[in-house]
């Protein structure tokens, strides 16, 4: 249970909610059995710095049949958003932005390419707050900060670099950084990132 059931939700900080969230969908993600991984900025938090955001991203993969389901589990949570349009959204798109009980939004990314379903399987079992959730780990964060490349992700990458320097497969985030299409050009801005923030790029 969430330390802080025991104030109205939408009494609590943006910090105390995105945590309390983190846990109820950990613990609805144990509950079904279903394949995730916590991604965006909570996630960079646990694996660097500390960082303010305003939502949950997650990497889930759940069987079509299995949808229905899940998707009425987070209703029953009070989660607000129509389970036909839900399902129709997700199986066209691979996206589905909800909002959960205590405002917080939640948005839900289906692995539709390789390197989404390599960082799901890399992901490692975290505790936030009082639950165990899956996180994807610094490599894949990195993959993924580099397909976006926002100013915010360029931070997240130094941050992650700094961080976990030395102990990175660099290798790894490289090879499924070209696969999924990123630039040489944005490539090379990273090579400039690992040699400044973390480790040369081997010769």
């Amino acid at each position: 249970m969430s330390s802080s059931d025991s104030k109205s939700p939408f009494k609590l900080s943006l910090a105390e909610r995105l945590t309390e969230t983190v846990e109820q969908l950990g613990a609805l993600f144990q509950q079904r059995k279903t394949t995730h991984a916590l991604i965006g900025g909570i996630a960079a938090s646990v694996r660097s710095r500390t960082r303010t955001t305003k939502d949950v991203d997650l990497l889930l993969s759940v069987p079509q049949l299995e949808l229905p389901g899940l998707l009425q589990a987070m209703l029953d949570h009070g989660c607000q958003f129509d389970l036909v349009t839900a399902i129709r959204e997700w199986n066209a798109g691979g996206m589905l932005a909800l909002i959960w009980s205590n405002g917080v939004r939640v948005d839900l990314l289906k692995p539709v390419i390789p390197s989404f379903q390599h960082i799901l399987n890399r992901a490692s079992e975290e505790r936030i707050g009082g639950q165990i959730i899956r996180v994807a780990d610094a490599e894949g964060l990195l993959v993924l900060k580099l397909l976006a490349f926002r100013p915010i992700d360029q931070d997240d990458i130094q941050a992650i670099l700094v961080t976990n320097s030395g102990k990175l497969d660099l290798e790894w985030v490289r090879n499924e950084a070209r696969q999924s299409g990123t630039s040489l050009e944005r490539l090379a801005q990273f090579e400039a990132m690992v040699v400044e923030f973390s480790e040369p790029p081997p010769t």
